[in-house]
């Protein structure tokens, strides 16, 4: 048998929460024995929202896999999802598709559902060789994860412990009908090269490379999750003024191979790709050593590298502010949206601290820092300049122009998740207002 009830349940067990199981399902023979499988177990499983096909549309017979994998999950009785991707330019055309699938994937996914594919022990001695030739480094040997995190939910391989002779005669036995995917000949994509070209010649000088080739990936991923743990404990110790950077003081105390670590490590932390080893050696060989005044802005797909005071930042890369002539106004119920910024204010009750109540009910306009704007004393004593309340806080040059004001009566009340301006506070225990700015991505 492919994989027990029991061995799904334990990858589930393992992700916490798992409710609902969805298969991803292409309708070529590994796929459709995973669908199969899971059918034959689902009263002692996780309930199966269904099946999920992505339509890629890159061959002509992509019509036709779309229709069998429909008659199939009708046959079963299992709730049919089929999504058509456009894989992105700029990438090479297997990770384009991959990237597409998954981006598929998470789009349907809800909180508390796992994914399941049809990765094998093959597919994972594959992996761990063309990661090895492209030099991915341990983590890259690891290969595929049986469990990971996917968007909202999980991603889970319960195949990758078995061997695709195995699943074959799964599949023949209980005469299963699948679809054979032509472009899986053209040796000009890599893993159909190292599939058709390379592997038969390894096995045959070494018969179970497979097997022992994915063993290899396991026993690389536990001493990775080892190393996840250990990494965890030292950005603690390493950590900037602001939660989620790193010192870059303690960065220059570390040998390059650490600080290299480290740097990856939050980059994990903070969802964002990993840099290539250029980006990291370019910030610890010339940027990190600048002056502390001075800017650094490292850039790669997916991510960037910035630094402020002591602080390095990793984050998503910062969207062009094609224009600072926008205004809103706000009741303040509800959200307002800020396109301009790609983000959200909304207001939490609260007490002791926030706005009050009596000047939101006078209306709230909502704008970007144009110069001059102070933040009065509640006495008339004094009064602060932008620049002093951002170096304050501590809000980097980046953050500070994609920070929206809000205004009541034509005076500043507000920095948006910084600060009150102290004339429009609540005093001591009285009710007031948070002011939270949501941008669409984390990128501080």
């Amino acid at each position: 048998m492919p994989f027990s009830a029991e061995k799904l349940l334990s990858l589930c067990g393992q992700s916490n929460d798992v409710r609902r199981l969805w298969i991803a399902y292409s309708g070529g023979m590994d796929s459709h024995v995973l669908l199969h499988r899971a059918d034959a177990l689902r009263s002692g499983l996780p309930s199966i929202a269904g099946a999920i096909h992505i339509h890629h549309g890159l061959s002509r017979y992509a019509d036709v896999w779309q229709s069998h994998c429909r008659e199939v999950c009708a046959d079963l009785g299992i709730h049919f999802v089929s999504e058509k991707v456009v894989p992105q330019e700029g990438e090479g055309p297997e990770d384009k598709a991959r990237r597409a699938r998954y981006a598929a994937f998470m789009g349907i996914m809800q909180p508390g559902d796992a994914i399941l594919t049809a990765q094998h022990a093959d597919d994972q001695a594959e992996t761990l060789l063309l990661q090895a030739i492209r030099g991915g480094g341990p983590r890259g040997m690891a290969a595929m994860p049986a469990i990971s995190l996917l968007g909202r939910g999980y991603l889970l391989r319960p195949l990758l412990g078995i061997s695709r002779q195995r699943i074959l005669e799964y599949a023949e036995w209980h005469a299963l009908q699948w679809m054979e995917d032509e472009s899986n000949e053209d040796i000009r994509f890599d893993r159909n090269f190292l599939r058709n070209q390379v592997m038969p010649l390894i096995r045959q000088r070494w018969p179970a490379a497979s097997r022992t080739l994915a063993r290899t990936a396991s026993h690389t991923s536990a001493l990775v999750a080892f190393s996840d743990e250990l990494l965890e404990d030292e950005l603690q110790h390493n950590e900037g003024k602001r939660t989620g950077t790193l010192s870059i003081v303690a960065l220059l105390k570390q040998p390059v191979s650490r600080a290299s670590l480290l740097i990856r490590a939050l980059c994990r932390k903070r969802r964002i790709a990993p840099p290539a080893t250029v980006h990291i050696a370019e910030l610890l060989e010339k940027q990190i050593y600048a002056d502390v005044d001075r800017q650094i802005r490292i850039c790669w797909p997916g991510g960037e590298f910035r630094r402020y005071r002591d602080d390095l930042y990793v984050i998503h890369p910062l969207a062009e502010i094609k224009t600072s002539e926008w205004q809103y106004d706000w009741s303040g119920n509800g959200i307002c949206e800020i396109p301009e910024l790609g983000g959200i204010l909304r207001l939490v009750k609260t007490v002791g601290r926030g706005l009050r109540p009596d000047l939101v009910s006078q209306g709230i306009r909502v704008r970007p820092r144009r110069g001059g704007e102070v933040c009065g004393s509640r006495r008339g004593r004094y009064a602060r300049g932008l620049k002093a309340i951002y170096q304050y806080y501590g809000i980097p040059p980046w953050e500070r122009v994609r920070t929206p004001l809000l205004f009541i009566g034509g005076k500043l009340v507000a920095v948006a998740g910084v600060a009150i301006c102290d004339a429009a506070g609540v005093d001591g225990s009285k009710a007031g207002f948070s002011v939270i700015w949501q941008r669409d991505t984390a990128d501080t």
